[in-house]
């Protein structure tokens, strides 16, 4: 019975090494991954919208003016902002 208590005790000090190794491991790749993610599919798009993008119209101004809907301007229509 003292051989299986040795036996089960090793092995729980090796299942909670194992944890924290595998924890540290985990820890790596994520950040591997993530840095990867960013870097492959985010940057490119984030820097073609700055790039490409002109949601203030300065870059080009409109030549004729913009249209608008005729709508009431009252307290309903303040109420959907």
């Amino acid at each position: 019975m003292e051989i299986l208590k040795n036996i089960w005790s090793t092995l729980k000090r090796l299942w909670e090494g194992w944890k924290k190794i595998a924890h540290v491991i985990g820890n790596f790749q994520a950040r591997v991954l993530l840095t990867i993610f960013y870097a492959i599919l985010v940057l490119p798009f984030g820097l073609a919208a700055r790039l490409f993008a002109d949601p203030l119209r300065i870059k080009r101004p409109p030549t004729t003016w913009l249209d608008h809907p005729n709508e009431p301007i009252d307290l309903q229509w303040a109420r959907k902002q």
